[in-house]
């Protein structure tokens, strides 16, 4: 949306656009959370997997 097009609502409008981007925001701050909270647990499970024995990674390899 422009500018112009925003200028040009009224004001019941602005404040329905603005409750939307409000609710939209605040679904992406929850998806981020998720997101950031996935990415750690991978993180620490690629961690955990470089640093274990080379012995454990083979018999995971095999069981798989």
């Amino acid at each position: 949306m422009t500018d112009k097009e925003v200028q040009r609502l009224k004001k019941s409008q602005l404040v329905e656009l603005l409750y939307y981007l409000s609710k939209e925001n605040d679904e992406l701050k929850e998806e981020n959370e998720r997101l950031k909270a996935r990415l750690d647990q991978l993180v620490g499970a690629a961690i955990a997997a470089k640093t274990e024995p080379v012995e454990e990674q083979i018999e995971n390899q095999d069981n798989a």
